[in-house]
């Protein structure tokens, strides 16, 4: 696995000397490990780049010109499935907002822009947060859409345009009932300013509000944990998360560097130049990435000035990593205390778990670490994603648990988290009770 993960490496945009990787790479078995999580787009990226690089050492060790021709029109399909869902999201976004609602798209097209080419990271479905109360969302979803039978706690399922919608009352659960407790409040605390955060979508596709890279930091890690133990986690949600992290960094620089800026705005993080001259997103020039243009956190000002905040922003004059992350060093300058807030949410084992995958997958640097790797969670994560594939569709493990019916796959599930309660006991012991009550709340709600 070696060659693949210093791939990876390189399909991210940073330094590395491919001329060894080239050499003895058998691509076929780089498809197959791209399929199973779901990387195909970005491998795909990473072969156009060794062509012009490496021409060389690709024609000493050529791919197949079959395998190229499928690996090409999967990299196509996957370009035109985010047109398609960019221009979705914009059109929910604005209904929603037309309509009165706050809200703000949640992982998705929103990662996809701190990609180095938005339309080569694999689009899924679109999670929107609601910042409404649930009966509200619950009657406008009747109003507007055609809903699934099924309700969760979480969210309703739904479709805009052939493509999966889920509204969410709120972003993500956690098992343990602290710990979702402590999160509901956390994500309540923090609603305001990420259905503030605007940015445009590329080619025109129109305008959504995301989520600020420290908020995402803290809960697209939650997300993680949840799917740990729901079905599992694939590599492109690490990747995700690679993202998430070197945002968060840059964010973090860029007000070190320009304090005058804490009060009022910041650029999207994905427009910030990294180390080594690669950027998180496509410059606006890019032909390939299309042209993605930046809002700042407020939606109402623009990078480097200081206009009034929107009426729709809290009046408050924290910065916006205050807000979001909602804990503060002593100064109450930049420093957020993110180790204080994953104590607080029972997320700092499994944190240390996913910087060492980041780290030994994807190179990512300590400095740039929100935690100390956990070298023994993060070997056994890191053997969780690479048997399970993206969301755990391949597990060979546990009985092949996630290709069985409803109630062998309730039992397999309990014995495979049973496997994980010497290392997150307070998740593990609580999931089995969680799923249990959820499924007949889910047959309470629909009835």
């Amino acid at each position: 696995m070696k060659l693949i993960f210093e791939f990876l490496r390189y399909c991210l945009g940073n330094e590395v000397d491919m001329s060894g990787v080239v050499a003895g790479m058998n691509w076929q078995r780089l498809y197959g490990f791209a399929s199973k999580q779901a990387l195909l787009g970005l491998c795909f990226d990473g072969i156009e780049r060794l062509g012009k690089e490496y021409p060389e050492e690709m024609k000493r060790n050529p791919i197949d010109r079959n395998l190229l021709m499928s690996w090409m029109g999967a990299a196509q399909q996957i370009r035109r499935q985010n047109v398609k869902v960019n221009v979705v999201a914009g059109k929910l976004y604005s209904m929603l907002r037309k309509d009165g609602l706050r809200c703000c798209i949640l992982k998705g097209q929103g990662n996809a822009l701190m990609y180095p080419n938005p339309y080569s990271r694999n689009p899924g479905d679109i999670d929107v947060w609601i910042d409404a109360s649930r009966e509200r969302i619950m009657e406008y979803a009747q109003k507007k859409f055609e809903l699934e039978d099924d309700i969760r706690l979480q969210h309703i399922e739904t479709s805009l345009d052939g493509v999966p919608v889920e509204l969410h009352f709120f972003p993500c659960s956690m098992n343990n009932p602290l710990y979702h407790a402590r999160l509901q409040k956390w994500f309540k605390r923090n609603a305001d300013l990420q259905c503030s955060n605007v940015l445009e979508l590329p080619d025109d596709a129109g305008e959504i509000a995301v989520p600020t890279a420290a908020f995402n930091v803290v809960y697209q890690l939650t997300h993680l944990y949840h799917h740990f133990f729901d079905e599992g986690i694939g590599m492109r949600q690490i990747v995700d998360y690679y993202f998430v992290i070197n945002s968060f960094a840059l964010e973090k620089v860029f007000l070190e560097k320009n304090p005058s800026m804490k009060t009022f705005s910041k650029p999207h993080p994905s427009s910030l130049t990294l180390k080594g001259g690669s950027t998180s997103s496509p410059s606006p020039s890019s032909s390939e990435g299309g042209d993605v243009k930046r809002s700042s956190c407020r939606s109402d000002i623009k990078v480097g000035g200081a206009s009034e905040p929107s009426p729709e922003f809290s009046s408050t004059q924290q910065s916006c990593e205050e807000v979001a992350v909602g804990v503060t060093n002593e100064k109450g300058d930049y420093g957020v205390d993110v180790e204080k807030v994953l104590k607080y949410l029972g997320l700092w084992k499994f944190a240390g778990a996913v910087m060492y995958v980041l780290h030994e997958v994807l190179g990512l640097s300590e400095e740039k670490m929100i935690c100390p790797m956990d070298e023994k969670r993060g070997k056994l994560l890191l053997a969780e994603i690479l048997n399970g594939g993206n969301f755990g569709r391949h597990f060979t493990k546990y009985g092949h648990f996630t290709q069985q019916g409803m109630a062998k796959k309730y039992f397999l599930k309990i014995w495979r988290n049973m496997h994980f309660v010497r290392y997150y006991p307070a998740e593990a012991l609580s999931e089995p009770v969680f799923r249990t009550w959820h499924f007949f709340w889910r047959i309470w709600a629909r009835g």
